[in-house]
Formats: C-alpha cells, sequence, structure tokens
C-alpha cells in the first residue's frame, strides 16, 4: 500500500506541472528537444528539492503556506497575462521566446512545486516513506513536463492563437487553485 500511496501522491503533484507545461508548450513555435529537456529536468529538480525541504521541515513549514501560495498564484498570473497579451500582438509567435528564457523558466518551476514543499511538510507525519516518494515525485514530474510541453507544441500548432490564450487562462487557473489550497479555501 505504501508504494502505491506514494505513486499517487506523485502523480497528484504532477497535475499542476502538466497543465503548466501543456500550456508553455502551446507558446512554442519550435519544438526544441533541448529546451523540452531542460524545461522537464528543470520541473523535476525543482519538485525534489522542495518536497525534499518540505518533508525533512515537517511541521515548521505550515506556517509559511499562504505566503507560498501567493508567491505562486502572482507568478502564474503575470505570466499567464503575458502569454493571453502576446496572442493579441501582430507579431507572429510573440511569447514564443517567453519560455526560452531560465528566469521565467524557474519561475514556473518554483510556482509549480510551491505544493509538493507543503504536501512534504505534511507527509513528515505519515508512514510514507521518503526516499520511495520523492523518487516517484521526480520521475512523474519529469515524464509529464515532457510530454506536456510536446502535447502543448502540437496542440499550438495546430490551433494557434486560441490554444494559446487557453494557455494563458490555465496558468491564471492554477494560480489561483494553488492560493485557494495555500489559504485553505480548496
Amino acid at each position: 500500500m505504501n508504494i502505491l500511496s506514494s505513486f499517487l501522491v506523485a502523480l497528484g503533484l504532477s497535475m499542476d506541472n502538466l497543465a503548466v507545461t501543456v500550456s508553455a508548450g502551446c507558446a512554442q513555435c519550435k519544438d526544441h528537444a533541448a529546451l523540452r529537456w531542460q524545461i522537464s529536468l528543470l520541473f523535476a529538480l525543482a519538485h525534489f528539492v522542495m518536497f525534499s525541504a518540505g518533508f525533512k521541515g515537517g511541521e515548521l513549514l505550515h506556517t509559511g503556506r499562504a505566503a507560498g501560495a501567493w508567491i505562486s498564484f502572482l507568478i502564474l498570473l503575470l505570466i499567464g497575462l503575458h502569454m493571453i497579451k502576446n496572442a493579441f500582438s501582430p507579431q507572429t509567435g510573440a511569447t514564443a521566446g517567453l519560455f526560452d528564457s531560465l528566469r521565467t523558466q524557474v519561475a514556473l518551476a518554483v510556482a509549480t512545486s510551491m505544493d509538493a514543499l507543503f504536501a512534504g511538510a505534511g507527509l513528515a507525519l505519515s508512514h510514507l516513506p521518503f526516499l520511495q516518494t520523492v523518487l516517484f515525485l521526480t520521475a512523474c514530474v519529469l515524464i509529464t513536463s515532457f510530454f506536456g510541453f510536446k502535447a502543448g507544441h502540437l496542440l499550438g500548432r495546430k490551433f494557434g492563437t486560441g490554444v494559446e490564450i487557453s494557455g494563458g487562462v490555465v496558468l491564471m487557473l492554477v494560480g489561483v487553485k494553488v492560493l485557494l489550497e495555500g489559504l485553505g479555501i480548496w
């Protein structure tokens, strides 16, 4: 049961990540395997570090949950708004370079891994094995990032601006979800 529980926790924590990488992929004009790997590894590393810090920090980190939720919300909101604004720009592919920026990639990796930080803190009190759970989490995030970005790119090429706008809206909705969870509303 511990293996199944660890896997389900990992899969659940990687779903926000999947939504964000699909949205990011929608905005890309070109599909660069190197960029896809870079984003996937960065997101996996962020989740590994955040979950580990949360797990090791335990109960102490629960006090910062609302602040982390606001930070994630603002990052996702700003990037989502930027995507929507650029979708209406007269330049074709104005958002395409947005996700080439390491700064944007790091911001998204941190924003999507905030849940992992607090999940780790909560799970520190459970009987889930740390190493097994963090390895499942890292693998799930790596896989969902890689294939989510690719799927988003294919959707963006096929459906164009509408998908880019949808991607921006999805980023903002994920931000709202993280904020509501962090404030204990959802």
